[in-house]
């Protein structure tokens, strides 16, 4: 069972972290105004936002179910109706354009500024936040803490990945992915995939 949930985990996480949202087009402005590498640290400090997200989900969502045990089926099936509504927005919500026009900027390393930057933007993102509690809350008590601190690693490892390939494409010409055509029909796919990650979540929770 851990590797079909690790596999779904990570599926949703694909899906969500994919989407055009804050981090992403923090991504793009970071580059175009201060080149490939201060874009490439700024993933990092993206992707130990993530980290930070789940372990405050699993830690904060863990000490509710040790207080108020039913708590445990409200929560997660909250969560479960939370991405279906986040999926079914997604696909009747328009995209915002990411600008394309700010030319990439010399400015030299610097590491802190960069990592604290990308970090701060998610840190703040409360739907993301949201997102990671809906994720676990009907998964605490079922899966081992070893698992909860794995699946963190990975996403920690799997967002800031994903972000330092756009900026790399980015730097090879892929400003294809700025076009609002493209950047809609990857909401609009992941919309789709998100319903499906909260209905599966859903029937979890009540079997």
């Amino acid at each position: 069972m851990s590797i079909t949930l690790f596999l779904s985990l990570a599926f949703a996480h694909l899906v969500a972290v994919i989407s055009p949202g804050p981090d992403f087009f923090y991504t793009i402005r970071n580059f175009f105004e201060k080149g490939v590498k201060n874009s490439v640290i700024a993933s990092l400090g993206i992707g130990f936002g993530v980290f930070l997200q789940c372990l405050f989900s699993i830690l904060g969502l863990s000490v509710l179910y040790e207080l108020f045990p039913t708590l445990y089926l409200f929560i997660g099936t909250l969560g479960a109706i939370y991405l279906v509504y986040l999926g079914v927005s997604g696909l009747f919500g328009s995209t915002t354009k990411a600008d394309s026009t700010t030319r990439k900027g010399l400015e030299k390393l610097n590491f802190w500024r960069s990592f604290g930057g990308g970090l701060i933007v998610n840190i703040l993102n409360v739907k993301a936040f949201i997102f990671f509690a809906a994720l676990f809350g009907g998964l605490i008590g079922k899966i081992s803490v070893l698992f909860q601190i794995l699946i963190s690693f990975y996403f920690f490892g799997a967002t800031a990945l994903w972000f330092t390939f756009l900026t790399i494409s980015l730097s090879f010409g892929g400003e294809y992915f700025l076009r609002t055509e493209v950047q809609n029909i990857i909401t609009r796919l992941s919309s789709i995939c998100i319903v499906l990650v909260g209905l599966g979540i859903g029937f979890y929770v009540w079997i």
